[in-house]
């Protein structure tokens, strides 16, 4: 047995996320997003510039505190020349110890004789004193490691810890470059400690002889720690604000969503029927002409509809008259009637004429509704319709001579081009010049004329008949709508009433060529009717 599968689920209802079924929810995600991207950006840059300013601040003082230092060191009347050059022989003297040590006890194990350096650099600390001294207070008013380092690049002096510890300087890249008479700066791990640190240096220099060389250092700890507290508050002060972003944000996405969600609900209500439910449109931006918008659409589908109702009303009405009598007429020969042939002949002519008129009714509907269905295309080539117009002219002349009327024209020679249909257009004139016939007393004046200016091309249809009162005039192109209902249905010398569809052809004719048509009329005056196209070379 063959089952008929589920309806498949609408695309909306499967979105993954809450915040997918909800616009306040992505604008105000989409708004703390944009704001969160820009703020953290912002940030960033504002945290590098100011690492990158401390940074070459903190190396610009620890270079110039190196240089106060060396220049101290270097007077001559400091006399820390002397503990220099004492220190100088102090060391050559322990060289040679060291060198004799070691050729006596080779044997020895390398951690005796470690051991044994080290006690004798130990032993040297009465000889620099004074150097200790300096390096202990400009640590002291610096706040940095302070390290006297011989030309060697061993250490005399450390501020920080016993000088047999920091071991030789000797290839470090400040201090080649304090030898050479330079300044430098570099970035390291601290041998002792680990942490990274920034050293700078100095050489101390007298009568163009190295005394040595001042090396002072900073941990990174310290010259990032105000880098850090800058960090947080930034942080604080952007959770702050992202917190008022938000709140902005949720407060500006109702006022944008609330103007849909209005719309939802009149959308919902003119399903259910309401069509008089409209959405206030105060707002001159986007949403507001969206509102305006959904409103004249409300407006026209309320005319629409009661345009159909009226259709259905009038077509009832027309279908429901020709019926009614043919079938009294049929009733009326069926019952007797055949037997008085006078009343018999009379019958059957107006059952004739009866079904006359709904086959012209079904055929005006059966065109009005193909011309509203057939999707239309342009024409390929432009045309000139005074040939057209003359053709309909000869067509009608006979007709209007024989209700006793005149036909005047007034045509150019040459009307410019046009892309329009011509049978469509000669189709529209015959339509509007059968009107003025039927509605043109006998001894009046039909009227058929021409013009063109620089844009436009205009045809004319005029009659002196009675004319068409004022609030009928806006409804005459409507289906079914007649001025005098009682006078369309009636027959006579200037022929057969119609339904009230002749106009609404011509209208649906002349909108499928790209122009407009309209009326103008004056009661006991007649009526024009013009039909205007754009031209193909404007």
């Amino acid at each position: 047995m063959q089952t008929t599968p589920p309806p498949s689920k609408p695309r909306y209802a499967s979105a993954r996320w809450p915040w997918q079924r909800s616009l306040q929810s992505r604008i105000v995600l989409a708004y703390g997003g944009v704001f969160v991207i820009v703020l953290a950006l912002l940030m960033a840059r504002v945290v590098q510039v100011v690492y990158t300013a401390q940074l070459n601040d903190a190396e610009h003082n620890l270079e110039i505190e190196s240089f106060l230092a060396a220049n101290a060191l270097e007077d001559p009347l400091s006399g820390y020349d002397v503990e220099f050059e004492e220190y100088a022989r102090w060391e050559s003297k322990q060289e040679d110890d060291d060198h004799k040590d070691k050729e006596k006890k080779k044997d020895k194990n390398k951690d005796d004789e470690d051991n044994k350096e080290s006690v004798s650099r130990a032993a040297s600390a009465p000889i620099a004193a004074r150097l200790q001294a300096v390096a202990n207070l400009y640590a002291s008013d610096t706040g940095a490691r302070v390290t006297i380092l011989d030309p060697q690049g061993d250490a005399v002096a450390d501020s920080a810890f016993a000088f047999a510890q920091v071991g030789s300087q000797l290839a470090q890249i400040e201090v080649q470059a304090a030898l050479r008479g330079e300044e430098q700066h570099d970035i390291r791990p601290d041998p002792v400690t680990g942490n990274s640190t920034l050293y700078a240096a100095a050489p101390i220099q007298q009568n163009n002889r190295l005394l040595g060389v001042v090396q002072m250092s900073l941990p990174m700890a310290d010259v990032t720690a105000s880098i850090w507290s800058l960090t947080f508050s930034l942080v604080i002060t952007a959770a702050l604000a992202l917190g008022v972003a938000t709140a902005l944000g949720v407060w500006i996405s109702r006022r944008l969503v609330q103007p849909v969600r209005e719309l939802e609900a009149a959308s919902l209500a003119i399903a259910q029927g309401d069509l008089t439910r409209q959405v206030p449109a105060q707002a001159a931006d986007e949403l507001g002409a969206l509102a305006r918008a959904f409103n004249r659409m409300v407006g026209e589908l309320q005319r629409m509809l009661e345009q159909q109702r009226l259709f259905v009303a009038n077509a009832s009405h027309e279908l429901r008259t020709p019926i009614t009598n043919i079938k009294l007429r049929s009733e009326t020969l069926l019952d007797g009637g055949l037997h008085d042939s006078a009343i018999a002949e009379r019958y059957l002519a107006e059952i004739d004429s009866e079904a006359d008129r709904l086959g012209r009714l079904a055929n005006a509907l059966l065109d009005l509704s193909r011309l509203e269905s057939a999707d239309p295309s342009p024409p390929v080539e432009s045309v000139d319709l005074v040939p057209v117009l003359l053709s309909v002219v000869r067509s009608m002349r006979m007709r209007v001579g024989e209700a006793g009327q005149t036909l005047r024209t007034e045509l150019p020679n040459q009307l410019p081009p046009l892309r329009v249909w011509p049978e469509q257009i000669e189709a529209v004139v015959i339509n509007l010049m059968d009107n003025a016939i039927k509605y043109t007393p006998e001894g009046g004046t039909i009227r058929l004329d021409a013009e063109s200016d620089a844009a436009v091309c205009r045809i004319r249809v005029a009659d002196s008949g009675l004319g068409i009162p004022a609030a009928d005039l806006p409804h005459i192109f409507e289906r079914f709508y007649r001025v005098d209902k009682a006078r369309s249905r009636q027959t006579g010398k200037n022929g057969t009433g119609g339904a009230g569809l002749g106009l609404a052809i011509v209208a649906v004719l002349v909108e499928r060529n790209s122009g407009r048509v309209w009326a103008e009329s004056e009661i006991g005056q007649g009526t024009t009717i013009t039909l205007e196209f754009p031209r193909d070379d404007a």
